[in-house]
């Protein structure tokens, strides 16, 4: 039980500290130009690309860490091998406009979010 709400404690300490620099605003940008680039167009800014990139495949990451480790039920439950960079992009673009209304928050809680919606735990 301890290691269950160290490891939630962590994660919301995670998703509240970088709050103030990384919104679902940046996020929403960089991810769509990520879907363009993957689709063969030229990346309008190649960091931000790489930042959508590393903010999606840390969170998942994450959750499946403090899954194995932490003890944590799964809040994401993806396919069985995962799945292409640009799924994950698409979905989390797809919610980021479907929700201007969150864009102010942090991105690790948006991402999260758009992949529970996504691919809930039965």
């Amino acid at each position: 039980m301890r290691k269950s709400i160290a490891a939630a404690s962590a994660l919301f300490a995670l998703c509240v500290s970088t709050g103030a620099l990384a919104d679902g605003n940046k996020l929403l940008l960089e991810c769509q130009d990520g879907i363009n680039s993957m689709s063969g167009a030229v990346a309008q800014n190649g960091v931000g690309v790489g930042h959508c990139v590393g903010v999606l495949q840390a969170t998942m990451d994450t959750l499946d860490l403090f899954h194995e480790a932490g003890g944590l039920p799964r809040l994401v439950c993806v396919p069985e091998g995962g799945i292409p960079m640009i799924q994950s992009m698409r979905i989390i673009v797809q919610s980021l406009q479907a929700h201007p209304e969150s864009l102010h928050l942090n991105e690790s809680v948006l991402v999260v979010a758009a992949l529970k919606n996504a691919f809930p735990c039965q």
